[in-house]
């Protein structure tokens, strides 16, 4: 019986045309598992038309040496292709939501499947990032035709780093294995990890109001909202403000925090992250959902950001009274 893996290379075989999906509001991550699979499907098949779609951040165009990263394609390109969608964990959050006109859709993905979508689906919610994911299909059946060029490798690197917090988290010994592999290939490393550590002095100034205004109840819970108005003060232009995600990490008493962003129609973008305590479940009762120590959800006013900000300030509580209670029956 073919696995999973083989399943999708057969199913890109029989079409002429593939169209690579990923999720809305990209980051490096997401974008290096879509075009580094593009680039390695070019490379295995010439012959085929493969497209990348979705929305281009000008902030994240540095990924690609092209002026214009993203594919543009018209609604009939759909009507014979297979789609296939990276890095994403439910169809709402699809970026191009003309995916569903494909003839056949593959899902490949590390967030936990409890969305599940597509005709094909390979999930797997233990590895660290899709890119990995990729590359080790890639290694599986290179010898049915797959061609890793250096291109391919270096998206699928950027996607590695994004996913693992420049190797700060989500780490074990097949990251660094699948590292160094792609370490054979020929690129600047050192370029793509200076982009991915500096930032501009706008948005150095805003890091500096979020450490100062950052609350910190007193289970370890930290969390600040960033109103519309307040960050246009700091004219970040397209830089975007995903940098500002790590940093109550640094504090050492916080063990879970959030930063509720206003949109430009009222409601809050909410990025959650943890240390130990599974907030995934707590992102999904607010239109969200992801990694249980990284996920991400939606608040439509303040008394929805009031509510998320208890829901994860009990869930530590409630965490450290379990492991108060293991303690007493350790001893």
């Amino acid at each position: 019986m073919a696995t999973i893996q083989e399943e999708i290379l057969n199913q890109i075989k029989r079409y002429d045309t593939i169209i690579i999906h990923r999720h809305q509001r990209p980051d490096p991550d997401a974008y290096g598992s879509q075009l580094g699979l593009k680039a390695l499907l070019q490379a295995s098949f010439p012959e085929k038309n493969i497209y990348a779609v979705g929305k281009e951040i000008p902030g994240l165009s540095w990924i690609s040496s092209s002026e214009q990263f993203m594919d543009d394609i018209p609604d009939a390109t759909y009507n014979k292709a297979l789609v296939i969608v990276c890095d994403t964990a439910n169809d709402p959050r699809v970026d191009d939501q003309r995916w569903r006109q494909g003839l056949e859709i593959i899902k490949i993905d590390h967030h936990p499947n409890d969305e599940p979508f597509g005709d094909w689906q390979w999930v797997a919610d233990e590895k660290a990032a899709t890119s990995i994911m990729i590359y080790e299909w890639y290694e599986a059946l290179k010898d049915q035709g797959l061609q890793m060029t250096a291109e391919a490798a270096r998206y699928l690197y950027i996607g590695i780093i994004g996913d693992t917090g420049r190797f700060l988290y989500s780490l074990d010994q097949e990251v660094f294995r699948v590292v160094s592999e792609i370490f054979a290939y020929q690129f600047d490393y050192q370029s793509i990890y200076l982009h991915m550590t500096t930032v501009s002095e706008s948005a150095a100034k805003l890091s500096g109001y979020v450490l100062q205004h950052l609350n910190i109840l007193p289970s370890g819970f930290a969390y600040v909202v960033l109103t519309r108005t307040l960050i246009h003060q700091f004219d970040l232009g397209d830089a975007g403000t995903s940098f500002i995600v790590p940093l109550p990490a640094k504090i050492d008493r916080v063990k879970a925090w959030a930063i509720f962003e206003e949109q430009d129609e009222g409601n809050y973008r909410v990025r959650m992250r943890s240390r130990s305590v599974p907030i995934n479940k707590i992102a999904q009762n607010f239109d969200g959902g992801g990694h249980p120590m990284a996920s991400g959800a939606w608040a439509q006013d303040q008394e929805e950001i009031d509510k998320i900000i208890k829901s994860v300030d009990q869930a530590i509580l409630v965490d450290e009274q379990t492991q108060q209670v293991k303690d007493k029956l350790d001893d």
